[in-house]
């Protein structure tokens, strides 16, 4: 049997993905059964059978580890992705590490708890952007610059003196956010003339086993406050969907999935005229995210775009046997 499995909390939120999983793998020729997390571990033995298991958003009871409660209601099945890539993913510092270890372009970043070292680092790119190391979909995301001596920054909903610390707790006083670290800071890509700046185009790749299955674009019709360079859908963004996608770029969005052991997933890229393409994101579904799936609502969707009949296919495949050598 295939199965999926997601926390009874974040139904509301995935419940849809999983019935659309369920009936791509159904118009596939296979069979998948949905199961929440609860109602799994309240019927022993429903998951013996199952030998492919997708993961979507829960929370496991304390003090049971994610990948322990799986394996315990799930003992036969092969995740899709493993916890350990859900993980990662889910780590964008780990993530950051490993790419650049394995030669994958991505932005100019800086991890340091020191306040001095951000300060460098926000005056030598003129604009960056500090990240939260668990987060997806921009969320907590903070666009930084000078005003004369003072380092400001701004979220969107609203825009602070920022006031670094090596610890601490983060607090609001006034306009001042006293903000701890460790610090997680990112150069702004876009192209920066005298008086007008561009942000850089983000490029989303839908990879299942290595191959892209499509690619999005998400944009803004306007920039008009320093944040709205976090170009997500979460924070105003649209998508729209892409057809001529450069080799290089194709190359650097496979070759991430293969660096962090992705099998189902996404990569999002950024590039100018002048710089990129680079590598911002590597995001899978699993316990602690699900992929936005808002392109499904634009116009121009289609079929060929139902990320899900990818990821059937994946789950309906069969594994690959390694061919012993032959004796001669």
């Amino acid at each position: 049997m295939i199965a999926c499995v997601y926390g009874k909390a974040f139904a509301p939120f995935v419940e849809e993905v999983a019935y659309d999983l369920c009936a791509a793998v159904a118009a596939a020729g296979g069979e998948m059964r949905a199961f929440t997390l609860e109602a799994a571990m309240a019927d022993p033995g429903c998951g013996a059978n199952v030998h492919r298991l997708y993961v979507l958003p829960f929370d496991a009871p304390p003090p049971t580890a994610p990948a322990e409660i799986i394996r315990e209601i799930f003992p036969n099945a092969e995740l899709v992705n493993s916890f350990a890539v859900q993980d990662l993913s889910w780590d964008k510092i780990a993530t950051q590490e490993l790419l650049l270890d394995r030669g994958v372009p991505v932005p100019d970043t800086l991890v340091s708890s020191e306040p001095a070292d951000v300060h460098h680092f926000v005056h030598q790119h003129g604009f960056a952007i500090l990240k939260e190391r668990h987060s997806c979909g921009g969320q907590g995301h903070i666009v930084l610059w000078f005003e004369g001596e003072d380092l400001v920054g701004d979220c969107g909903s609203h825009q602070y003196q920022m006031d670094l610390v090596p610890h601490g707790q983060r607090r609001l006083e006034g306009v001042r956010l006293i903000y701890p670290g460790p610090f997680y800071v990112q150069r702004l890509i876009a192209d920066i003339g005298i008086h007008r700046m561009s942000p850089g185009q983000v490029l989303r790749a839908y990879i299942v086993d290595s191959q892209i299955a499509f690619w999005t674009e998400r944009y803004r019709d306007r920039y008009d406050r320093p944040s709205d360079w976090i170009i997500n859908v979460g924070l105003g963004a649209r998508y729209r969907f892409l057809q001529n996608i450069s080799e290089e770029a194709k190359k650097i969005a496979v070759r991430s999935a293969e660096v962090t052991g992705m099998r189902v997933g996404v990569v999002d890229l950024i590039r100018t005229g002048s710089m990129g393409p680079y590598v911002l994101e590597v995001d899978t579904d699993g316990h602690h995210m699900l992929i936005d799936r808002q392109f499904k609502h634009i116009p121009d969707y289609r079929d060929f775009f139902n990320f899900e009949r990818f990821i059937a296919e994946a789950l309906l495949a069969e594994p690959v046997i390694p061919k012993r050598p032959q004796a001669r």
